[in-house]
């Protein structure tokens, strides 16, 4: 269905993928075409997208270790008392691999885009001071107080960093996109949306 670089998604992951997302989030209106072709090129899209940051990751050798992964489902699994966390997968039928290896994705691709986007990210001093005011302001009045509490003042960057990377983002993608050979299957996409 999609292949960049080397990297593929066939026409049986792309609709194993689409059934887990139609399960997770409700079924489309299958009765309506507009609605399902719709959701199917947003996936299009996603996966594209998901390639993309896969081979970026591969070039700035970025991995997410076991470590990172386990730390990340400790911190998924805090947040549900007892055993909800694994009814919650078994309602929605997620088999837990299948989760475990989803998630690891999804850190990766936010690792790739903390690493190679939002450290490109330029600063100025009147950006930081604007997000403080409009986010931390509770620290005191004065136009001329300096930001003295550093975990606020990691807060604030953290904050304004992300929103210029979103942005960004968008031509970023576009940027790395033009690197990389991508090609979508016309025939299979034209059969898998009824055209």
């Amino acid at each position: 269905m999609v292949r960049v670089n080397d990297r593929t998604i066939t026409v049986g992951a792309f609709n194993r993928r689409f059934d887990a997302v139609s399960a997770e989030f409700g079924a489309p209106d299958t009765s309506d075409p507009v609605v399902e072709k719709e959701m199917k090129l947003r996936l299009l899209h996603q996966l594209t997208e998901e390639l993309i940051l896969l081979e970026r990751a591969e070039e700035l050798n970025l991995v997410i270790l076991d470590t990172e992964l386990e730390k990340a489902i400790k911190t998924i699994r805090a947040d549900y008392p007892g055993d909800a966390f694994e009814n919650v997968l078994v309602e929605q039928a997620i088999v837990y691999g299948e989760w475990k290896d989803q998630l690891r994705l999804r850190l990766l691709k936010e690792k790739v885009v903390r690493e190679d986007l939002e450290t490109s990210i330029v600063l100025t001093p009147e950006e930081v001071s604007a997000s403080y005011e409009a986010h931390f302001s509770t620290h005191g009045t004065d136009q001329d107080q300096k930001l003295n509490d550093t975990t606020a003042d990691e807060k604030v960057v953290k904050l304004v960093r992300r929103q210029k990377a979103q942005d960004v983002y968008q031509a970023w993608l576009l940027d790395l996109k033009a690197r990389y050979d991508v090609e979508i299957n016309a025939t299979a996409w034209e059969e898998l949306i009824g055209s």
